[in-house]
C-alpha cells in the first residue's frame, strides 16, 4: 500500500512539472513573438526617418540651386521630394511637405515633412503609428569665380591629328589657305602600293610662300623632299584618314605618285587603303595649329580647333549656369609663348557675363606649351584683385588638356608668380619636375591665400592628362577633378563643378 501512494504522488509530481513547462514555454513563446514584432516595427521607424531626411534634404539642395527664384525653387524641392519620398508617400498618412524662405537671405530655403507611419504589430500594445518629422535647409553661395584656360597647341590636337613620332608636334592640316587642294579622280579602295592621284592644284607643293600653304618648307628644299625634324618623314600627306607619302610630283599634269596606306608612327596604327570621292581634300603635316589654322591668326574666325573650340563654347554655356545678381566671373588663358599669350587675355572680377563670354571669343589660336603655374598664379591675383567681395567664396576653375611643362625661372620662386609675367621662362619635357613643383607651390599658395582660401576645382580635357598631378592640385585646393575624355563630356564637367560650388546643406 506503501509503495502504491509512493508511485501515485511521483506520477503527480511529473504531471505537474510537464504541465509548468508548457506553461513557461507558451509564456516565453508569446514574449519572443512580441520582441521580433516590435523589431519590424522598430525597424520601419528607423528607415522611415532616414527616408525623411535624405528626402528633405535632396528638397532643400534642389530648390536652393534654383533661388532666388522661389516659384523655380518650389518646383524643383515637390519634385526631389517625390523622386526620393517613396517609402514615406507609399507607406505614411497624414503626409506633410512644404517650403519655406527664411526672411534675411535671398538664396536659403528650408524643407520640412512629417508623417504617420501605421505599425503592424505594435498596434497589440496600443500603439498605432509612429511620427517621423526632418527639416532640411540649404543654401546657395555667393561666388567669385576664376575660370582659368589652357590655350596651349595641344588644344588642336581633335582637328589637326598628329602622325609622326611622339614629340615631333607636327599635325595634319589643311593649311591656311582657300586654295587646298583636292582630288579630281576617285580613289578606290585597297589596290596597289603606290598609285597616281590627281589634284586640282599642285602649286601649293611648289610655291614659295611658307605659312599660307603647302610651299617651300626651307632654303627651297620642296615641301615633299624636306624633313622637319629628325624622326619625322618628308611628304606626308592624308586624304580622309588614310596617310600617304609623296615620291613625285608632275605639276604640268596635276598628279602626284604616292605610296598608300602609311602607319601612323605617333599612334602606332596600321594604314587601311579606303576608298576616297571626288574632291576630298589633301592634307599636309605643319609644325603648330598656327600652320595649321584655314584662317590667318588675325581673323576673327579660326579653326576648326578641337578640342579648343568645344571648350569654349561649353565654357560660355557655364556662365548661363549662375546668376549675375549674386555671382562674379573673371577670366584668363594661359600658354607658354610670351605675353600676352602668356596670362592670356584678362577680365577682372564682373557680374558683366557679357564680356566675359566676349573675351573667351577673342582668345587666339591654341600654341605653345603648359605653363598651368602661371595658369593658377593669375586665376588667384584675379581673384584677390578688382571687384572681389569679403562674403563670396572663392573658386579657381583650373581647365587643361596636357601636361604641365613649363614654368617661370630656374628654380621655383614665389616672387616669378606675382605678376603675369614670366621671367626667364623654362620648359621641358611633359610633366617635367620643375613644372609640377611650380604648379603644386602655386596651388597651395592659392589655398592658403592671405585673402581667404581659394577653392580650386579641375577639369582634365582629353586622355593625355596626367590624372594623379591633375587630381593633386584640386586635392591642395580642397575641390574636385572631372575628367572629360571626349568632346561630349566636357559640358557635363562643367555642369558638375556648377552643381558642386553652388549650394550646400546648412542644417
Amino acid at each position: 500500500m506503501r509503495a502504491m501512494l509512493r508511485s501515485v504522488f511521483a506520477q503527480a509530481r511529473s504531471t505537474s512539472e510537464h504541465g509548468q513547462a508548457i506553461v513557461l514555454f507558451t509564456l516565453g513563446l508569446v514574449g519572443l513573438v512580441g520582441v521580433v514584432a516590435m523589431s519590424v516595427d522598430v525597424g520601419r521607424l528607423v528607415w522611415a526617418r532616414t527616408s525623411m531626411q535624405s528626402s528633405v534634404d535632396a528638397a532643400a539642395l534642389a530648390a536652393a540651386g534654383s533661388m532666388p527664384d522661389t516659384s523655380a525653387a518650389n518646383t524643383q524641392a515637390t519634385k526631389y521630394w517625390d523622386d526620393n519620398a517613396g517609402f514615406i508617400k507609399s507607406q505614411g498618412t497624414n503626409i506633410h511637405f512644404t517650403t519655406t524662405f527664411p526672411s534675411g537671405t535671398d538664396k536659403g530655403v528650408t524643407v520640412h515633412g512629417d508623417a504617420d507611419i501605421p505599425t503592424w504589430f505594435a498596434k497589440v500594445f496600443g500603439l498605432n503609428n509612429w511620427h517621423v518629422a526632418a527639416d532640411g535647409s540649404a543654401s546657395s553661395t555667393y561666388l567669385d569665380l576664376a575660370v582659368v584656360l589652357d590655350i596651349s597647341g595641344s588644344m588642336c590636337d581633335d582637328s589637326y591629328p598628329e602622325t609622326e613620332t611622339a614629340g615631333i608636334y607636327l599635325h595634319m592640316s589643311p593649311g591656311r589657305t582657300a586654295s587646298i587642294p583636292k582630288i579630281t579622280q576617285a580613289i578606290a579602295a585597297g589596290g596597289a602600293a603606290s598609285i597616281t592621284i590627281k589634284v586640282n592644284n599642285v602649286t601649293l607643293f611648289n610655291s614659295a610662300t611658307t605659312t599660307a600653304g603647302f610651299g617651300y618648307t626651307s632654303g627651297g628644299t620642296k615641301y615633299y623632299q624636306y624633313t622637319y625634324t629628325s624622326g619625322a618623314r618628308a611628304g606626308m600627306i592624308m586624304i580622309d584618314n588614310e596617310l600617304f607619302q609623296i615620291t613625285s610630283i608632275n605639276a604640268g599634269a596635276l598628279s602626284m605618285v604616292v605610296s598608300r596606306a602609311k602607319t601612323n608612327n605617333f599612334t602606332g596604327a596600321a594604314g587601311v587603303a579606303v576608298a576616297h570621292a571626288v574632291n576630298a581634300e589633301v592634307w599636309m603635316n605643319r609644325s603648330a595649329c598656327l600652320a595649321a589654322d584655314r584662317n590667318t591668326p588675325t581673323s576673327s574666325v579660326l579653326g576648326p580647333n578641337e578640342r579648343y573650340d568645344t571648350t569654349i563654347s561649353d565654357a560660355k554655356y557655364f556662365t548661363t549656369l549662375f546668376n549675375s545678381t549674386y555671382d562674379k566671373f573673371a577670366l584668363t588663358s594661359f600658354t607658354s609663348t610670351a605675353n600676352p599669350r602668356g596670362a592670356g587675355t584678362m577680365v577682372n572680377l564682373t557680374n558683366n557675363f557679357g564680356s566675359v563670354t566676349s573675351a573667351m571669343d577673342s582668345f587666339a589660336y591654341p600654341d605653345g606649351g603648359t605653363n598651368s603655374a602661371t595658369g593658377i598664379a593669375v586665376g588667384r591675383q584675379l581673384l584677390d584683385g578688382a571687384g572681389k567681395r569679403a562674403n563670396a567664396t572663392r573658386v579657381m576653375l583650373f581647365i587643361t588638356d596636357g601636361r604641365a611643362n613649363a614654368y617661370c625661372g630656374s628654380s621655383y620662386l614665389a616672387s616669378n608668380y606675382n605678376t603675369t609675367a614670366c621671367p626667364s621662362q623654362g620648359s621641358g619635357a611633359d610633366g617635367n619636375a620643375s613644372a609640377v613643383n611650380a604648379a603644386i607651390q602655386e596651388a597651395t599658395r592659392a589655398y592658403n591665400d592671405a585673402g581667404g582660401k581659394i577653392l580650386i576645382y579641375v577639369i582634365g580635357l582629353g586622355t593625355a592628362v596626367d590624372d594623379a598631378f591633375l587630381q593633386q592640385i584640386a586635392t591642395i585646393g580642397h575641390g574636385q577633378y572631372f575628367k572629360a575624355p571626349t568632346l561630349g563630356e566636357i559640358q557635363g564637367a562643367f555642369t558638375s563643378v556648377s552643381e558642386q560650388t553652388h549650394i550646400a546643406l546648412t542644417q
